[in-house]
């Protein structure tokens, strides 16, 4: 029996300073962040918003049509938050479709922060963050 995987398929995953596209359609992508340092008032006044970029591109490869990307925060302590979901449609072969923008993601504690992406309500990876208050 052939292996076959279909699509979509994860590209890219990141949170980061700043995403440019150029005239060409190029994507720059600046200071990929995978953990901050909050001043050490931070940790007497949670909870913190931090503002980052949100990368999350997939190539279609054979699927076409709409599947919802989502992002669901998960703290150190276990806590689940509600996912944000982004509607994007798959137009199919190399075409790439995703999420670029910025995102206020809400810090209560220190430690290794997962942002879960989903496709069609299924996880697909997880980007990590540290988060560390200065002493």
């Amino acid at each position: 029996m052939a292996y076959t995987i279909t699509g979509p398929f994860l590209a890219t995953a990141v949170l980061c300073e700043k995403a440019n596209r150029d005239r060409y359609g190029v994507l720059t992508i600046t200071r990929i962040i995978d953990g901050i340092v909050l001043p050490a008032a931070a940790r007497q006044t949670p909870p913190t918003i931090v503002e980052l970029t949100l990368v999350v591109i997939f190539r279609s490869g054979q699927f076409q049509g709409s599947l919802e990307i989502a992002l669901r925060q998960i703290s150190p302590s276990g806590a689940v938050a509600p996912p944000i979901g982004f509607p994007t449609f798959f137009q199919g072969e190399d075409h790439g479709a995703g999420v670029i923008g910025k995102v206020g993601l809400t810090i209560q504690e220190e430690g290794l922060h997962w942002f879960e992406v989903l496709l069609g309500g299924q996880p697909i990876t997880r980007i990590p963050l540290r988060v560390a208050y200065q002493s």
